[in-house]
C-alpha cells in the first residue's frame, strides 16, 4: 500500500500534468541526408536534392504550424562530411526559422568524427536555438519537465548498441525521452555492424518514448519507439518515408499520441506491369492510374515489368514510356523484370522432358488457358492461365 508521503507525490504529479508542467510536445524526424548524391536518379539528381531542402523546411513550417515544444532531428541530417558549406548554411538557415529549439543528433552519415560537419564554421554559426545532442548527458526541454537523452554516434558503423549507456532513474519525474541511430535488434532487419538497439531499451532505460533515426519508412514497434521516417523520399519502394511524427506526451508513464505529418516534396510512384495479362491492358491500366497523378512535373515514375515478353510487348511498352513523357513528369524509367516468352517456355519444355506429371499438367493447362472452347468456363481459363504463367516464371529463376 502506497505510503502518504508516495501519496503526496503522485498526486503532485496529477497536479502538474493537469496544469501542463509536464506535457510536452515534439516534432520527430531523421534521415535528412541533405547533400544525397541521387545517382540512382542522375538525369534528375539535382531535383532530387533541392527537393530534400524544400522537404526540411517543410518539416520546420511543420513544427511552427503545430505549436510543439522541439524539433529533434535523430541523426543523419547531412549526407556525408564531405557536404560543401553552402549546403550547410542553407540548413543553418532552414533551422534557423524554427519558433522552438531544434535538437540536432549526429548519425552514421554525419557522425562526431575529426573532420565532422559539426565542427565546422559553417555550422557553429547557428543560431543559439539550434542545439547539438553530442554527449550522453540528459538535456532539459525549455518550458516543459522533459528531457532528452541523446545517443550520439561517433563512427560509420558499430556493434555497440547507442542507447546501452543509459540508466533508468527510477526518482525522475519528468518525461523521458530517448533520441538515438541505428537498427532495432529485429531478426532480418538488421546487420550487426549496423548499431544494434534492444527491443527493450525502453523498458530498461526508464523511456516514455525512443525517438530513432536510421530507417527511411515510418516504422512505429510497441507503443513507446518509433521511427519518423526520412522526411524526403529516398528511392522507388521506400514505403512510409515523406513524413515526420508528431509526439504528444501529457505526463511521465503516460503513453505517447503519435501523429504522422507528411513533409515530401517529390512522390516517387512505382507501378507494376504483369505482362502476363497482355500489355495492351496494363498500359490501359497505366494511363488510367496516372491520370489521377496531380502533380507530374514533381512526379518520379517507375514502371516495372513482370512475366513473359514478347518481341511485340518491347515496341508496346517503348510506345507507352513515350507517351507518359508527353505528361511531363520530373523522371520516368522502365524497369524490365519480365522474362522473354520463347527462353521461358523453352526452359518449361526442357524441364517437363524429365517429368511425366508436369508435362501433363502444362498439357491440360496450355490446352484450358488458350482454348476457345465454350466447354471450357470462363471462371477455368484466367485461373489456368495465371497459373501456367507462374509456373513458367517460377522454372525460370
Amino acid at each position: 500500500m502506497p505510503s502518504l508521503v508516495e501519496g503526496a507525490q503522485a498526486t503532485a504529479r496529477s497536479v502538474r500534468a493537469v496544469v501542463g508542467g509536464l506535457m510536452i510536445k515534439i516534432l520527430h524526424s531523421a534521415d535528412w541526408q541533405i547533400g544525397l548524391r541521387a545517382k540512382h536518379v542522375a538525369n534528375v539528381a539535382e531535383a532530387v536534392r533541392g527537393a530534400r531542402l524544400d522537404a526540411a523546411r517543410n518539416v520546420i513550417q511543420s513544427a511552427n504550424r503545430l505549436g510543439v515544444n522541439a524539433v529533434v532531428l535523430a541523426g543523419d541530417i547531412f549526407e556525408d562530411t564531405s557536404v560543401g558549406d553552402r549546403l550547410v548554411h542553407q540548413v543553418v538557415t532552414i533551422l534557423a526559422e524554427s519558433r522552438v529549439p531544434v535538437y540536432v543528433l549526429p548519425g552514421n552519415h554525419d557522425p562526431l568524427t575529426p573532420d565532422a560537419v559539426y565542427l565546422r564554421a559553417s555550422w557553429r554559426q547557428r543560431p543559439e536555438h539550434v542545439r547539438m545532442l553530442d554527449t550522453s548527458v540528459a538535456v532539459p526541454v525549455p518550458g516543459t519537465d522533459a528531457v532528452l537523452l541523446p545517443a550520439p554516434l561517433r563512427q560509420k558503423t558499430g556493434l555497440k548498441d547507442p542507447t546501452s549507456a543509459w540508466i533508468q532513474r527510477e526518482e525522475a519525474d519528468g518525461i523521458r525521452i530517448g533520441v538515438a541511430h541505428g537498427s532495432l535488434r529485429i531478426e532480418g532487419k538488421h546487420s550487426p555492424d549496423d548499431f544494434p538497439i534492444a527491443l527493450d531499451a525502453v523498458a530498461r532505460s526508464g523511456l516514455d518514448y525512443l525517438a530513432l533515426g536510421h530507417w527511411h519508412g515510418q516504422y512505429i514497434h510497441g507503443e513507446r519507439t518509433a521511427y519518423s521516417g526520412a522526411h524526403e523520399t529516398t528511392k522507388f519502394g521506400e514505403d512510409g518515408s515523406g513524413q515526420a511524427l508528431m509526439v504528444e506526451i501529457p505526463s511521465r508513464g503516460a503513453l505517447p499520441q503519435l501523429t504522422p505529418v507528411p513533409t515530401r516534396s517529390l512522390t516517387w510512384r512505382l507501378l507494376e506491369l504483369d505482362l502476363n495479362q497482355g500489355t495492351e491492358l496494363e498500359a490501359a491500366r497505366v494511363h488510367e492510374h496516372v491520370a489521377g497523378i496531380k502533380d507530374p512535373a514533381r512526379t518520379l515514375l517507375r514502371l516495372r515489368t513482370t512475366g513473359a515478353s514478347s518481341d511485340e510487348d518491347t515496341s508496346r511498352l517503348a510506345a507507352l514510356e513515350e507517351s507518359l513523357w508527353g505528361k511531363g513528369f520530373l523522371h520516368i524509367e522502365l524497369d524490365r523484370r519480365d522474362v522473354a516468352r520463347t527462353k521461358a517456355e523453352g526452359r518449361l519444355a526442357e524441364l517437363s522432358l524429365s517429368s511425366g506429371l508436369l508435362a501433363t499438367l502444362l498439357e491440360q493447362l496450355g490446352a484450358q488457358a488458350v482454348s476457345g472452347q465454350t466447354s471450357a468456363p470462363d471462371v477455368i481459363r484466367p485461373a489456368a492461365r495465371q497459373l501456367l504463367s507462374e509456373l513458367v516464371m517460377e522454372v525460370w529463376k
